[in-house]
């Protein structure tokens, strides 16, 4: 079992309360749940489509969406799921179908060992879960998207013997001459 679906066993119909003190009070809804969304403006011509941790309803009718995740809780590695929750978010506000709901919160809660034991053939761990929200900002998230949409939408630049990336394009290419063990990652 993964250890996300091991953090998430138990936890629908459970206020987020008591898993941090710091969460906003509303029971969870949905666990490890999957959404598709309408094609994200103005381009259309990508949506989002994916696998969340919870939704949360919230005690003012809202919903909070929160990924778990097991990690050190540095700032430097929340903010790198800001585009992720965005996205979530955008897919939860513009479902393909269904309902949309409204998302006023967003969030991880980190996971990090804090204290590990072992006793009788068992590996113990004991953590404090740490809430850290993410600040909306849907303009920059759509300014991201935009991005993305261009650069996919556009021609691949050349290959060059200095770009990393490029070797993996060549590397699936019919009659690629490079051994997997020239792959740089």
């Amino acid at each position: 079992m993964k250890m996300n679906s091991l953090l998430q066993k138990d936890i629908e119909g459970v206020n987020l309360k008591d898993i941090n003190p710091n969460l906003p009070s509303g029971i969870i809804e949905t666990k490890e749940g999957y959404l598709k969304s309408k094609p994200i403006p103005p381009a259309g011509s990508s949506f989002i489509s994916g696998r969340f941790d919870i939704i949360s309803k919230l005690d003012d009718g809202t919903f909070a969406i929160i990924d778990f995740k097991i990690s050190d809780p540095t700032e430097e590695k929340v903010q790198k799921f800001t585009h992720q929750l965005h996205a979530y978010k955008f897919a939860l506000e513009n479902p393909q179908e269904g309902e949309s709901k409204n998302v006023s919160k967003m969030g991880l809660v980190i996971v990090s060992p804090e204290q590990i034991g072992f006793k009788n053939g068992f590996v113990y761990f004991k953590s404090t879960p740490q809430w850290f929200e993410i600040k909306e900002d849907m303009a920059g998230f759509l300014n991201f998207i935009g991005n993305v949409n261009e650069v996919l939408d556009s021609e691949p630049p050349q290959p060059s013997p200095e770009c990393k990336w490029c070797i993996y394009r060549t590397y699936f290419e019919p009659k690629a001459d490079i051994d997997s063990d020239e792959l740089p990652f």
